[in-house]
């Protein structure tokens, strides 16, 4: 995390994190974030990228945000599956 406050779920481990802390979201647990703070900044790293490049892609290039029918079509399209209802905080 660079900046703010920010809550993850991986499988049904819940982690608050802030600036400075770091957290491994495995590819086969699922995994969540919300910012609990107004203002935040992350930096992500994938290994190995897989279809992640594509997957952002494709989300820049939509003119008004996707319906969640139209979103987890993009996540399915990129090997990922939206799970459960959003994270509660």
């Amino acid at each position: 995390m660079v900046a703010g406050e920010y809550l993850f779920q991986v499988g049904e481990d819940k982690h608050t994190l802030k600036a400075g802390d770091t957290i491994f979201l495995p590819r086969t647990i699922p995994h969540t974030f919300a910012q609990l703070s107004e203002t935040g900044k992350m930096f992500f790293l994938f290994q190995p990228s897989g279809k992640m490049e594509d997957f952002f892609r494709a989300l820049g290039n939509l003119s008004s945000p996707p319906s969640p029918e139209q979103g987890a079509k993009i996540f399915a399209e990129h090997d990922m599956q939206v799970v459960g209802p959003p994270l509660q905080y």
